[in-house]
């Protein structure tokens, strides 16, 4: 009886183990007294086998050892649910990145246009301010050969006064008062003014500087012109210049010198005229204390010993120095001649420079000119 009573309770515990309780008629013993398994689990039954089996569902009765993939051809239905929010929020995020990447491209874009923009400005206006050098080199070297024109020709002039003024042995000094008025007549040839407007400091060091100094020049050569002409024409000075001039042929014409004497207030010098020898290399001289006056005979001083008979030498004069001292009217004169050996020289120094400016200019109107747009 135990035995019988213990079989249900296993059976039991069977069916809480597989899942299922029991629902139907009480299990029915077969003879012998094994109670057959319940149609849940039997092959062929209406019941669902067991879930370790491989059942397919309630009411299968499929076969545990059927594969539990579906066979081919069966329709099977896919339905992908998309969140519109999301795709829509990642769109927005990728447009954002464009736009900003389109926007860092534009800006290097342009940026890049404005460097290459201002660096063709540049090379441009580089060229035109070249192009401005030039033709203002060549204008600057036009004026400049116009103006040595005009200062050959005061040259000229200059030249003539002073050969009138110190002319050779044997004639007559005189002022040449013609070549004095053409000199101030003459308008200046060149002034700042000539290249005041131009683009001249982009010039070398050398030429800025010839040019300058060339402008400086020839304003003092006029000015010079016209002083030394205000101050020789009037007729007063004519006269007085004239004057002088004779005084001068005359000293020139009449060699002068000093007898020495040593007394106790030491050696003086007293002046005479001298007549010179016409033999060269003649040792004795007559000379008289006055124009017209007894000659006296003496020996020309030649580095003798004055200690002893001083008097029996002579010493002659330099009369070109001595000029101011020996005739009070040639001063005049003399001071008229050495105006004119300054404007002489300044005279020279202008060519000299002008001459200079030509060499440099004439290097900057060889060049040309650059195409611009």
């Amino acid at each position: 009886m135990s035995e019988d009573s213990e079989k249900p309770k296993k059976i039991k515990d069977i069916r809480e183990r597989l899942g299922r309780r029991k629902t139907g008629t009480p299990a029915r013993k077969e003879a012998g007294g094994v109670t057959p398994p319940p149609p849940s689990v039997m092959p062929g039954a209406g019941g669902r086998p067991p879930s370790f089996l491989g059942g397919s569902g309630p009411g299968g009765g499929g076969d545990p050892f059927r594969s539990t993939v579906p066979v081919a051809g069966h329709h099977q239905e896919v339905r992908i649910v998309v969140d519109e929010e999301a795709v829509a929020e990642h769109h927005e995020g990728i447009s954002k990145r464009v736009r900003k990447l389109m926007g860092f491209s534009g800006a290097i874009a342009l940026f890049i246009g404005l460097l290459l923009g201002l660096l063709a400005s540049n090379v441009v206006q580089s060229r035109r301010e070249y192009n401005r050098v030039v033709r203002d080199g060549k204008e600057i070297y036009q004026s400049v050969r116009d103006a040595s024109d005009h200062v050959a020709s005061a040259k000229v002039l200059v030249d003539r006064a002073m050969s009138k003024a110190q002319p050779p042995i044997g004639s007559d000094p005189s002022v040449d008062y013609e070549a004095l008025d053409q000199l101030r007549t003459m308008a200046v040839p060149f002034t700042a003014a000539h290249f005041s407007n131009k683009t001249f400091v982009k010039f070398n060091r050398e030429t800025v500087d010839a040019l300058l100094a060339y402008a400086r020049q020839v304003g003092a050569l006029w000015e010079e012109f016209d002083r030394l002409a205000n101050k020789s024409l009037p007729p007063a000075r004519r006269a007085e210049l004239d004057a002088a001039a004779k005084d001068e042929q005359a000293v020139a014409a009449t060699p002068t010198g000093c007898v020495p004497s040593v007394g106790q207030a030491g050696v003086r010098c007293g002046l005479v005229y001298v007549d010179m020898p016409e033999e060269q290399g003649a040792t004795k001289v007559n000379v008289r204390s006055a124009k017209g006056g007894r000659p006296v005979e003496k020996e020309l001083y030649a580095g003798q010993d004055l200690r002893s008979n001083a008097s029996n030498y002579v010493i002659l004069t330099n009369s070109e120095q001595s000029k101011g001292v020996l005739g009070q009217k040639q001063n005049a004169f003399v001071s008229y001649r050495k105006e004119l050996r300054a404007l002489s020289k300044l005279m020279d120094e202008t060519t000299q420079t002008q001459g200079r400016l030509e060499t440099e200019l004439g290097n900057v109107a060889s060049l040309k000119e650059l195409m611009t747009p």
